[in-house]
């Protein structure tokens, strides 16, 4: 059996999540319940990343311990995952205890090998981000480049991480390797940040308290990126997990490792985290990353703009399966996708309605009125029935390579093309029409069975879709009646 390791990022839970940290769930459910459909092993982790300055003083503000703020954000964080239908295997938390020895261990280890050293930092600091920059990095007048604040000028002790050393060596992997994909994002990292100055990484702070202390040297708390990098590792030290490190992240493991995450945190994830692991001696995963949801106006969405969407609302009023659809069909992934209510809707009916949810109903109304409700067997298979099979068997063929691809939009296409083929056929068949009551049954079997499988296909981005298309056919038990159908999807009005 093959097996797969998929991560998203660890959220920050300083506020509730937004639309934008759904997709990134969403893309990693979906490639969970696709591979699954192709017979791996599958191991799927998401989680929280609850220390920092921002959690402090968030906490502070609700006059609330930093612990008890993050635990009730957390608990919406679970909420949202299950009302999208998001499966995931384990949800690690960077307060768990585990988690916080695993960091402490690694801290050791690596300054035994000379990897970390301590000096005094100087230097630009966003407080919002938590994250250094250069001044070849900074916007005019020392501003941000990431969420456009002005930065600060900090100077404190603080530990080191020796990535300057591995400049070379990471270049070549984003260069010649599938380390980071797409690979426009490849050359704007190489170019904005190896190429210029790459300097040694700052670990820890002293001006904060919030976090994992250093051991033996207490007043340092682990950096936040530092802590939440290495949870890829950590889940596997819970009493939970029926794997080991090494079975994952050895170099002679045989499981392929996928991470997803948004084009904001590609410097750290494509390289900071894989010189991490080349120092632990580990192999290097596929990292995949994607666009910002945009507004109508092309601003980023984000929780500190206070533009954001809040997907629980969205959920009030749209299914779990119809903000998927939109978020996998109507952005391509590695590009900035705009997302607003009056496009989610055109979504819905122009295709889910239209062309999908229509098509389910038809063939259900002739079942009912020309089979007594029961799926009828095929009697005679026409030219036209060979011909629509090996169309489709192309397209199918195609929805294969471009899921394999993480091209998910043109896997997408496909099957819209498939059920443009299914509701032509109709049209052209006109079965209300036909006379011989053995190619009627014919028709109706051809449809039944291709509505089935399309649905299958549709299944990891529509789970809640196949659900209902596979009760409605009993399982697609052809001795039994079908069941009542639930509509799968209604015309909104816009």
């Amino acid at each position: 059996m093959k097996k797969i390791f998929i991560t998203t990022p660890i959220y920050y839970p300083n506020n509730n999540l937004h639309i934008g940290h759904a997709y990134t769930t969403i893309l990693a459910d979906t490639y969970k319940r696709y591979k699954k459909m192709q017979g791996y092993e599958v191991f799927f982790l998401t989680g929280s990343d609850e220390h920092g300055q921002k959690i402090a003083e968030k906490a502070l503000e609700e006059n609330k311990k930093p612990k008890e703020y993050v635990d009730k954000i957390i608990e919406n964080f679970k909420i949202l995952w299950k009302k999208l239908n998001i499966e995931y295997d384990f949800f690690i938390r960077t307060t768990d205890n585990y988690h916080q020895k695993y960091i402490q261990n690694t801290f050791v280890n690596l300054l035994s090998k000379n990897y970390i050293y301590k000096d005094n930092y100087k230097g630009l600091y966003c407080k919002y981000d938590e994250t250094f920059f250069t001044k070849n990095q900074v916007l005019e007048g020392n501003i941000c480049p990431e969420c456009k604040r002005k930065l600060i000028y900090l100077e404190e002790e603080s530990y080191f991480l020796k990535v300057s050393i591995f400049k070379k060596w990471i270049i070549d992997k984003l260069k010649n390797t599938n380390l980071l994909s797409p690979n426009h994002f490849t050359k704007e990292l190489i170019n904005n940040f190896l190429n210029d100055s790459f300097l040694d990484l700052s670990i820890t702070r002293t001006s904060i308290d919030w976090g994992i202390k250093v051991p033996n040297d207490h007043k340092h708390v682990i950096y936040v990126w530092f802590d939440a990098l290495l949870n890829y590792l950590s889940v596997f030290k819970t009493k939970e997990s029926k794997y080991e490190i090494e079975d994952i992240w050895s170099k002679q493991s045989e499981w392929e490792i996928i991470q997803l995450i948004g084009k904001e945190i590609t410097r750290f994830h494509a390289i900071y985290w894989p010189i991490i692991l080349k120092m632990k001696n580990y192999r290097l995963p596929k990292i995949i990353a994607h666009g910002w949801l945009i507004t109508d106006q092309g601003d980023k969405m984000s929780k500190s703009k206070n533009n954001s969407i809040d997907p629980i609302k969205l959920l009030k009023k749209y299914q779990s399966d119809e903000i998927r659809f939109y978020l996998l069909n109507n952005i391509k992934l590695g590009d900035d996708g705009k997302f607003s209510e009056k496009l989610l809707i055109k979504t819905i009916n122009g295709i889910l309605v239209n062309k999908y949810s229509n098509l389910v109903a038809r063939t259900d109304n002739m079942i009912r009125k020309y089979n007594n409700g029961y799926i009828p067997k095929k009697i005679i298979e026409t030219k036209s029935e060979k011909n629509l099979e090996r169309e489709i068997l192309k397209l199918e063929n195609n929805y294969y390579k471009y899921m394999d691809n993480f091209s998910i939009n043109d896997a997408i296409d496909q099957l819209i093309k498939y059920t443009d083929i299914l509701n032509k056929y109709i049209e052209e068949k006109e079965p209300w029409k036909e006379k011989n009551q053995e190619y009627l049954n014919t028709i109706l079997n051809f449809l039944i069975n291709n509505i089935y499988k399309l649905s299958y296909l549709f299944s990891p981005f529509l789970p809640n879709s196949f659900k209902k298309v596979n009760m409605w056919l009993n399982d697609k038990d052809f001795s039994k009646k079908i069941n009542k159908l639930d509509f799968l999807f209604k015309r909104i009005k816009d």
